[in-house]
């Protein structure tokens, strides 16, 4: 069984702006930092066989606080990257809701009913980031594998594991920045084992 911990990448400056990343990129905020290197003590004895980042900046950032001084060798996955935003990218929520409204309101609240123009759509980013955890979990298939990806994409992650239809995408509970989900791999099957726990704040 390979069993994966899906990180989601530190809070960033522009997430503490509220503007959307994508595949732009920001620095950790020092709250990401903090929390980054909380998680990298509480996963301390956990034996990894690899590390898997997306390609993205901030989860690169992330991993090297999450494996400090660990001999462990690293991957940086452009499929692991979050979701393509378009127009979107680098424009605060409020800036986009002037211009976009009736298309964000879908995104954030019907994403059965958003139409992928200019973004990339949620189906697209399912099928990269389940394909790239199959061939990982086919290289180890008896170890534990580390992740840092984004929001979305380990939200579309889950969904398609548990098998949920896309209306329910945004289901609770939330990611947050150095939240920690737990999926496992046996034969052809998938698993939830634990979604977005953020014990380490404490």
């Amino acid at each position: 069984m390979t069993t994966f911990f899906l990180v989601r990448h530190g809070e960033t400056e522009w997430n503490q702006e509220h503007r959307l990343q994508g595949w732009l990129d920001s620095p950790l905020s020092e709250k990401g930092i903090l929390h980054a290197k909380k998680l990298g003590e509480q996963l301390k004895d956990i034996q990894f066989v690899a590390a898997y980042s997306s390609s993205s900046g901030r989860a690169k950032e992330t991993l090297s606080y999450l494996i400090a001084d660990r001999a462990l060798p690293c991957y940086f996955e452009d499929d692991l990257r979050e979701i393509f935003l378009g127009n979107w990218q680098g424009k605060t929520i409020e800036d986009i809701l002037l211009t976009y409204r009736f298309d964000y309101e879908l995104y954030t609240d019907y994403p059965a009913q958003f139409i992928a123009t200019h973004t990339e759509s949620f189906g697209a980013v399912t099928e990269r980031a389940m394909y790239t955890l199959k061939n990982i979990a086919e290289k180890y298939p008896y170890e534990n594998v580390l992740i840092v990806s984004h929001g979305v994409t380990i939200k579309c992650i889950i969904n398609a594991i548990l098998e949920r239809s896309i209306h329910q995408l945004w289901a609770t509970p939330i990611i947050e920045g150095t939240s920690v989900t737990i999926i496992e791999r046996l034969d052809e099957q998938w698993m939830v084992k634990d979604i977005g726990n953020t014990k380490h704040f404490e």
